[in-house]
């Protein structure tokens, strides 16, 4: 048995703490996760906003050079012709002819820089030297998409103002096809150069206009080579970005950025080994994330690396040159810490729920003795012992435990005692509640004949009906007084058995005994048939009808109003009689709450058992007491009963029975 506790108390003790390090690990997880997620995306953003926003800048330099005027005189005066006059262009620009040939070296040679015009070649130098860093080469192609020049960044020239820059008859990488397009429709083009000795380059073709205006028909164009690496390493080395710690104070795990062409060529990536590498030899476990790369498509996905690490990547295109970028962190490395954490509290869990058991073990084995004796005298008191106590020395819960058994006992003795008193008197109230009610509604009839005997004494058939008026009320006087010398009758629920009974003649009489005397005040309206024949308790049924008649007298009070009293068939089974008042009405709230309960009445003075009574007596017959009324415009109650062949052949089968 202790045993077996001991189970229990390890598994309550270790299970919540397991489940909840488990709960923590996910969350955790869960939220690195979230963090790694929110960190990539917008890193794979930012590189993408910063390579767009510097093509743009260089865009805008492209132009900007286009519009230069020694540029735009060139292409005026010999844009529009394939080649070039020799002679011309000895004696007034110093331009030669130059032979295409597929030899670079020839092609290098066939051009003298003093063959351009000065200014022409200032410029251009100019640009390719200030800018050394991004661009490489210029190409001037005249309307047709004939090469006019090519001035190119030397081979060893970076970034220094004195770069040589070299001016020679054709440009070897634009093949003729692109050239014969370079200047199609007036726009500016972008494209992605495949990679090559010189690295991976992104070519501008930009119109040259020849009024200032930049309208028009375009005069030639200008062919700018700009070095795709150098603007991928400056969108994507922002060291403070790659090194900041989160604002937890944690350190980031290693990440990675990655711009991928169309093609599968890696062009920069975080480790330099893979630059210009094809990413299916490269990266293979990359694949999957590199075909959703290459069909433009912008999302996350997590990946193996070759050493077994997670890693969470986020990318999206660069369309204009068929790039996808992508950023990526190490989540294997991310969550190490968490990991460490969770195997750390599932050890603290396990030592921790071992010591609980036995700890709670020891409490238990102490706890149950007290308890045993608590439950022994507990077991005394229920078989009747009521002198029995209950004696614990402690200070613990049991000690609480056994006070409160014997101050229950006390009060338990003392109530067995009080009941027997109670039991009395509630009888005692509940045949007052009854006669009382009773007796008022004698006294209410009494009270209206009363009233308009000062008025109508005179008048012998009024004498007459007060006389019979005080007889039936004497009666029930009489029979109240009998109830009150025999209260076990009264409160048995024994009545007569149910009788066939002209209800009409009934109504009549209750009529005559309640509301006849207040017709000089109130207008009362019958709508009764000859006979009406229903098997009743004729004493109860008249007693149903007294009290909605009283009701709605008192309802409508002093002020003049109607009582309309109804009766008739239902249907081929049953009978009904309605009684309605204009007086003041019940609230929804009332009729569904409190309505037919017992003591609850809208009177000042009343006592609330009179339409309690009156539905029990109606539910004896079978029958049902229906009610229609609205605040302020009076009440109608509907009393439906079974007809006097129904109640017959249910005597017949009760009897059968």
């Amino acid at each position: 048995m202790r045993l077996k506790i001991f189970l229990i108390f390890l598994a309550c003790g270790i299970v919540p703490m397991l489940s909840v390090s488990l709960l923590s690990y996910r969350n955790g997880a869960r939220s690195v996760e979230n963090i790694l997620r929110g960190d990539v995306e917008r890193e794979a953003l930012i590189v993408k906003r910063n390579l767009e926003e510097a093509l743009r800048e260089r865009e805008a330099e492209v132009k900007a050079l286009a519009r230069v005027q020694s540029v735009r005189d060139f292409l005026r005066e010999y844009g529009a012709s394939s080649t070039l006059n020799r002679n011309a262009a000895s004696s007034s620009s110093g331009i030669k002819k130059v032979a295409h040939t597929e030899s670079a070296s020839a092609i290098s040679d066939s051009v003298s820089e003093n063959e351009l015009p000065a200014g022409l070649r200032a410029d251009v130098r100019n640009f390719l030297q200030s800018k050394s860093n991004y661009f490489t080469s210029v190409t001037c192609l005249s309307r047709d998409g004939s090469t006019r020049f090519c001035a190119e960044i030397g081979a060893n020239g970076a970034g220094a103002s004195d770069t040589p820059v070299r001016f020679r008859g054709e440009d070897i990488r634009l093949q003729s096809s692109e050239a014969a397009g370079a200047t199609g429709d007036g726009q500016t083009l972008l494209s992605t150069m495949a990679h090559d000795a010189s690295g991976t380059s992104v070519r501008y073709t930009v119109p040259v206009f020849g009024d200032d205006a930049g309208e028009g028909t375009a005069v030639g164009s200008l062919v700018v080579y700009q070095k795709l690496d150098q603007l991928i390493r400056e969108a994507a080395g922002d060291e403070g970005f790659f090194t900041r710690e989160r604002a937890n104070g944690s350190t980031t795990a290693p990440r990675m950025i990655l711009v991928l062409h169309n093609s599968g060529q890696i062009l920069y990536h975080t480790n330099a080994a893979h630059h210009y590498q094809p990413v299916a030899s490269a990266m293979p476990n990359f694949k999957p994330v590199a075909d959703a790369m290459t069909r433009g498509e912008t999302g996350a996905q997590v990946y193996e690396a070759a050493d077994g690490d997670r890693w969470l990547v986020s990318y999206r295109p660069l369309g204009a040159l068929d790039l996808s970028i992508a950023a990526a962190e190490d989540y294997t490395k991310a969550v190490a810490q968490t990991r460490s954490t969770f195997i750390l509290s599932i050890a603290l869990s396990v030592i921790s729920g071992l010591l609980l058991a036995a700890l709670l073990t020891m409490l238990l084995r102490r706890t149950s003795r007290k308890l045993k004796h608590v439950t022994e005298g507990a077991v005394a008191i229920a078989q009747g012992d009521l002198d029995q106590r209950i004696e614990v020395r402690s200070n613990d819960e049991t000690r609480v435990l056994a006070d409160s058994v014997n101050l229950m006992t006390d009060q338990l003795r003392d109530k067995i005692a009080h009941e027997a008193e109670t039991r009395q008197f509630e009888s005692f109230m509940r045949i007052s509640a009854m006669l009382t009610h009773d007796l008022k509604n004698a006294i209410a009839s009494l009270s209206l004949l009363v009233s308009n005997m000062e008025r109508q004494f005179h008048r012998e058939e009024f004498r007459a009906d007060a006389m019979n008026s005080l007889k039936l009320a004497t009666d029930k006087l009489r029979a109240l007084v009998s109830k009150l010398s025999d209260p076990v009758e009264t409160l048995s629920g024994e009545h007569k058995r149910p009788r066939p009974t002209n209800l009409v003649e009934m109504m009549r009489r209750v009529l005559d005994a309640t509301a006849e005397q207040a017709r000089s005040t109130h207008e009362i309206e019958t709508r009764l048939p000859a006979t009406l024949v229903a098997a009743v308790d004729a004493d109860r049924m008249e007693k149903v009808m007294e009290n909605l008649v009283i009701n709605a007298l008192e309802a409508m009070g002093a002020e003049r109003g109607k009582l309309t009293i109804e009766a008739g068939d239902e249907d081929a089974q049953h009978v009904f009689f309605s009684v309605a008042d204009t007086g003041a009405g019940m609230t929804e709230e009332f009729q569904r709450t409190r309505l037919f309960h017992p003591f609850a009445t809208t009177k000042r003075h009343g006592v609330g058992l009179g339409l309690y009574t009156c539905r029990e007596i109606v539910r004896a017959h079978g029958g049902r007491i229906e009610v229609e009324s609205k605040k302020g415009s009076g009440t109608c109650f509907r009393v439906v009963l079974p007809s006097e062949q129904i109640m017959m052949s249910r005597g017949r089968k009760s009897s059968a029975r």
